[in-house]
């Protein structure tokens, strides 16, 4: 049985409404990445792992039931399931275990895109993505599952919690974020709107009092973050590994957001600035990022009305808002490199040059390149990548390119068919 008669239904209620809570972002993060409707997402998660109480769920992070399957290369957890011997007796049947949930997330995707299971999945990306009675009889009839009436009960869940509201959603467009990436070689999210710490550590399997560590205590597990905070996943850095040895404090910032900024700790920039854990700096004041206390080099603090001391000749000479370009890496779910190099552009103002210096805020990848070309709001996040059709290019391999369907691309485009030419500007995301 997939739930216990005795619970109560206004448990089960409240255990649905909170899987469909924790994991919404998630579903609309990979329907935009890979045309699942976040509908069908959520509604196999509840139905696979019991909205996350399964034997499966709990112990490997598995929400969807995948077994480890043929070139499986990740960890694995084993358990009784419906295969059985020539005996008839029921075998230990080997299935994918994941870090987090949002890894696993990802990887369902995956499975069902997989290019050697195009036979058996491969129409339902020809749906439109928003026909989500389509994709549970279509997953139903592929056999993804051997529960019976399974599009059925796909669709009570779709039906009962409006989970359509959230395709329609990511289908028009809202306001999303990279959520993974890389600053200083360490790994961080970016927090979406009012999400607290605990919430992110229960995505990732994190411990909150680690994450809470990893971030110099500067957030509360349930405090409320604005979106695009950024929280470290590990360990930060005691140095900078960029080329700048300084930074310029700016109006309001404070040590903590110049040590989130550059991945570093709050601690190793204490010390290396002589300054106190009260102290804060004024505006304009040099911290230094990396190497030793010059000799008489002294920080002016908020609070201080003293002269400020000439500045290192080291720092006179160096570029102090310079930032390694390859410090900071854009990934996307799971951990997947966008192709490099890219080019990001402001929303607000797209017909602005790349900066001389990299912003860690845009989190700029490595070298200028028209194509693909990724348009960021950096107020809002949002981002649109477009791709110029060359040469031999079909709506087929482009979509294949950019990990999407073709009816996706025609929708994103307003195209009647899949016909493209040379020179043509296409949305890929």
């Amino acid at each position: 049985m997939l739930l216990q008669a005795q619970t109560p239904a206004a448990e089960l209620d409240s255990i649905w409404s909170e899987y469909i809570r924790k994991y919404k972002d998630i579903a609309m993060d990979e329907m935009e990445r890979s045309g699942i409707p976040a509908s069908i997402k959520l509604a196999q998660g509840i139905l696979e792992s019991r909205a996350g109480t399964s034997e499966l769920a709990v112990n490997a992070s598995n929400h969807f039931g995948i077994k480890c399957g043929k070139g499986w290369r990740g960890k694995s957890y084993h358990k009784d399931d419906d295969e059985r011997n020539k005996k008839g007796e029921r075998v230990h049947s080997c299935f994918r275990k994941y870090d987090n949930v949002v890894e696993c997330f990802a990887d369902h995707s995956e499975f069902i895109r997989n290019p050697e299971k195009r036979h058996r999945y491969g129409f339902l990306f020809e749906l439109d993505p928003r026909d989500y009675k389509g994709w549970a009889q279509g997953l139903e009839d592929a056999g993804y599952s051997a529960v019976d009436y399974y599009a059925e009960k796909l669709i009570f869940f779709i039906e009962r919690y409006h989970l359509n509201e959230y395709d329609a959603l990511a289908f028009n467009g809202r306001l999303a974020l990279k959520r993974l990436a890389q600053v200083n070689d360490v790994k961080m999210v970016q927090a979406r709107e009012n999400e607290t710490i605990r919430e992110i550590a229960g995505l990732y399997n994190l411990p909150v009092e680690k994450l809470i560590e990893y971030n110099d205590g500067g957030y509360t597990a349930d405090e409320p973050l604005s979106i695009g905070t950024w929280v470290y996943m590990q360990t930060k850095r005691d140095k900078w590994q960029g080329p700048a040895v300084f930074h310029t404090v700016d109006t309001g910032q404070n040590l903590f957001a110049i040590a989130q900024l550059y991945g570093v700790t709050l601690a190793s920039l204490q010390r290396r600035n002589g300054l106190t854990p009260d102290a804060t700096p004024a505006e304009g004041e040099l911290i230094r990022l990396k190497g030793k206390r010059a000799s008489g080099e002294q920080l002016r603090l908020a609070d201080a009305t003293l002269a400020l001391p000439v500045a290192p000749e080291e720092a006179q000479n160096e570029n102090k808002d310079g930032l390694a370009a390859d410090a900071f890496t854009i990934e996307m779910l799971p951990e997947e490199r966008l192709e490099m190099p890219v080019f990001f552009y402001d929303l607000n103002n797209p017909d602005t040059a790349r900066p001389a210096t990299a912003d860690p805020a845009l989190l700029l990848a490595d070298e200028a390149d028209p194509t693909p070309t990724i348009i960021l709001g950096s107020e809002t996040g949002k981002t649109e990548i477009y791709y110029t059709v060359s040469k031999g290019d079909t709506l087929y391999s482009i979509a294949r390119r950019y990990s999407v369907s073709t009816s996706r691309l025609r929708q994103l485009n307003r195209m009647k068919d899949n016909v493209v030419k040379i020179g043509q500007r296409l949305r890929v995301n």
